[in-house]
């Protein structure tokens, strides 16, 4: 017997041994594939890119998590009491593993014959989040463990505690619970009182399930347990606990939007980072971006070229209603165009159609369209002059836009097919002030500003009179304005004619460029030499290949309106371009500045004189040429429409001293936008009304002038520098940086 118990003893100690032994290889090869806590100590929490502009407005909260850490001091005392009643009340007694409290749940699950209770701590569930996948596994249960230990012997409970609640998922996409309190109660974290502290701390257990958005009965039932947990834990007095059930949850009922202004604007910028700092994932670094953008300006323009848009599609006809409560995809058709109520529009549903009037329902209120208010809508690109009767355009049944006026009159409204762009810049250091890609975001995400290459048309002009300054000519040279066939192939001939289908004598560069005469400028361009075109503008900056002819000084190539916007800040800007600039500066997620962007001259196409002379020429084309549409304005304004064959673009670019503004029309598909869509009708009138709507955030400039400029007198007849004093006369620019001008 005693031989026996011997070896008893001996087999159970070789196991003991070896499962020791066993188990402290497995703890030890398991605890070397973990990662190491140190990086806690400065622990980066994955947040969202915030953008701001120029006067650190937030414009734009990037990134998948809304999340906003908070230090541990901003946190309220109710709501880590409350954290810590409810889902770990030995936190601060265990080492980061419970053994008690895993003693616990095992007995309390046996008896229920199911899982009812768990036995982790918050430190364990912290490891969980951040470490590893919440798969069940003996192997994850066992690093979690290991984990959790280590954690809570490196940090102190205060910082665990503070990574928990800034890393906890709470619901409604919040992460973290200041981005909690701001979604579920518009208040910082600081600001919460006791039940909103209760609520919050009850949902890390199933966010999705006690959620008071999702069903408010569970949500006010568990917070109610938070509340008890906190009395019987000795947090609350039996009076605050009693007072505290009793209170009704009290939350938005709709979250928070996320702050997304400028989105092609935003677009424009994290692509350039993208490139300039090789982030991959911007959004998503915490980054504080500090742009150039003036917002004021900026929701000025989106709304210039919405009015715009919406009035050229209205002189194109009206393209039919949206959906039919019949169709198929009803629903995806409405969400299409959901966005739109965001600028006071509204789906109405057809209930009945006459001659003159249309009865409408909307949502539940009804209303009626006018025809005298709507005439405007005859079918798309239809020859009739207006619509005579609704019946034409609709049935019952079909889901139209609508709009309404403070007499609440209903108006028809149409998302326009055609599209537009603005960009605005400062010429002095080349910052973007505003930028519109397009009708809206939501519609198209194509940025037609910085990525749409369209033909250019006479706003092409001003360089090759630049070039023509800058070469030697002056502003009052004379061309003959007469028919003229240019050879353009083997077999071809090309006799181009000025827009008025007129010819007129000699024309002195100064009224050629404002009145956009195209035969002139192409004479020019032939006495200049193509060569000397192209070489101008590809130091103006445009880029895109242009072909080796004539036709290229009229407008037959094609650029960007970021080219010719920056082109254009050249005769502002005494002849020098400066590189774009978006970004003023960028802090990281620590707040410590990494990156820095000073203006940069990209290209010096003119002489400073050339720039003074073509500067007056344009404000010339404003005040008595093709853009004088825009000479109310009460600033001296230097511009230039630009017009294509078959009215396919329409361009506006002008300048102020210290502003630059372009605008383009057109179609996608290069369509025609309609019979005389020129750059005056279809391009300029945003321009006006968008300048007319910031005037007062432009500060007053003046031109910079050239000390290689001088003003001589000029007979209005002759075109000649004159001393008469009996004869009509203007003061014109020259330049003195070349052979000196003598009198005639």
């Amino acid at each position: 017997m005693k031989k026996i118990l011997k070896i008893f003893l001996f087999l159970a100690i070789l196991i003991i041994s070896l499962t020791l032994l066993t188990s402290t290889v497995y703890l030890y090869r398991l605890n070397s594939e973990l990662p190491s806590v140190d990086e806690l100590k400065d622990y980066s929490y994955k947040t969202p890119t915030i953008i701001y502009d120029t006067e650190k407005n937030v414009i734009a909260e990037l990134g998948d998590e809304v999340r906003y850490p908070v230090t541990f001091d901003k946190i309220p005392k109710y709501l880590i009491n409350a954290l810590v009643a409810v889902e770990d009340s030995r936190f601060y007694e265990h080492e980061g593993i419970d053994f008690i409290s895993i003693i616990r749940a095992f007995f309390a699950n046996i008896k229920a014959g199911k899982i009812v209770e768990g036995g982790s701590t918050l430190t364990q569930q912290l490891v969980k989040v951040i470490y590893l996948t919440p798969e069940k596994k003996l192997k994850r249960k066992v690093k979690e463990a290991i984990l959790a230990y280590k954690l809570d012997s490196f940090l102190s409970k205060q910082k665990i505690l503070e990574i928990y609640l800034n890393q906890v998922y709470l619901g409604r996409g919040s992460y973290g619970v200041q981005s909690a309190a701001k979604n579920y109660f518009g208040k910082n974290v600081w600001d919460l009182n006791l039940e909103e502290c209760a609520l919050i701390a009850s949902l890390p257990k199933a966010p999705s399930y006690y959620a008071p958005h999702i069903d408010y009965g569970r949500s006010i039932t568990r917070r109610n347990y938070t509340l008890l947990r906190m009395y019987e834990e000795g947090y609350l007095s039996e009076e605050e606990y009693r007072k505290a059930i009793e209170k009704p949850i009290v939350f938005l009922k709709k979250k928070p939007q996320r702050v997304k202004m400028a989105e092609y604007f935003i677009d424009y910028v994290v692509k350039h980072l993208q490139k300039i700092l090789e982030i991959e994932d911007i959004k998503n670094s915490g980054l504080q971006i500090y742009t150039t953008l003036n917002s004021r300006i900026q929701s000025a323009a989106e709304k210039s070229n919405r009015i715009n848009l919406f009035a050229i599609s209205k002189r194109q006809g009206y393209s039919g209603p949206i959906a039919n409560i019949d169709d198929v995809k009803y629903f995806e058709k409405l969400e299409r165009y959901k966005y739109l109520k965001a600028y006071g529009v509204d789906f109405a549903e057809v209930k009945n159609v006459s001659r003159n009037f249309v009865d409408i329902d909307i949502d539940g209120v009804k209303g009626k369209l006018d025809i005298r208010d709507n005439s405007w809508a005859r079918p798309f690109r239809d020859n009739l002059s207006k619509l005579d009767d609704f019946r034409v355009i609709l049935k019952n049944g079909d889901i139209i836009l609508i709009y309404s006026d403070k007499n609440n009159r209903y108006f028809l409204y149409q998302e326009p097919q055609i599209e537009g762009s603005l960009l605005a810049i400062n010429p002095v250091d080349g910052s973007i002030l505003a930028m519109v890609g397009g009708f809206d975001f939501n519609k198209s995400m194509f940025n037609r500003s910085t990525m749409a290459v369209r033909q250019v048309g006479s706003l092409f002009k001003p360089i090759v009179y630049s070039a023509a300054i800058d070469m030697g000519f002056d502003i009052t040279y004379q061309v003959f304005d007469a028919p003229v066939i240019k050879k353009s192939t083997i077999d071809e001939y090309w006799k181009p004619e000025n827009f008025e289908e007129r010819f007129y004598g000699f024309t002195t560069l100064k009224v050629a460029l404002a009145k956009s005469r195209n035969v002139v400028t192409i004479k020019l361009a032939d006495e200049l030499g193509i060569s000397n075109i192209l070489r101008y503008a590809k130091a103006f900056g445009l880029k895109s290949p242009i072909n080796r002819d004539l036709s290229v000084s009229i407008g037959s190539g094609s650029a960007t309106l970021e080219e010719m916007v920056y082109a254009f800040s050249a005769f502002p800007n005494m002849g020098k371009i400066y590189e774009t600039k978006c970004v003023k500066y960028i802090l990281n997620n620590k707040g410590k500045k990494i990156y820095e962007e000073e203006p940069k001259i990209a290209y010096t196409p003119i002489k400073e004189s050339t720039a003074h002379i073509m500067t007056d020429a344009l404000i010339n084309t404003v005040e008595n040429g093709t853009g004088r549409k825009a000479k109310h304005i009460p600033r001296f304004i230097g511009g230039k429409t630009g017009s294509t064959n078959e009215y396919k673009d329409a361009w506006f670019v002008g300048f102020l001293p210290n502003i630059v503004i372009g605008s383009w029309v057109g179609f996608d598909d290069f369509t025609s936008i309609g019979r005389l869509e020129t750059g005056a009708r279809a391009a300029l009138p945003v321009w006006i009304n968008f300048l007319e709507s910031i005037i007062n955030e432009i500060d007053f400039a003046v031109y910079p002038l050239s000390n290689s400029v001088v003003y001589y007198k000029v007979d209005q007849k002759t075109h000649k520098i004159t001393s008469a004093v009996n004869v009509p006369y203007t003061f014109e620019p020259f330049a003195t940086d070349k052979n000196k001008v003598t009198e005639n």
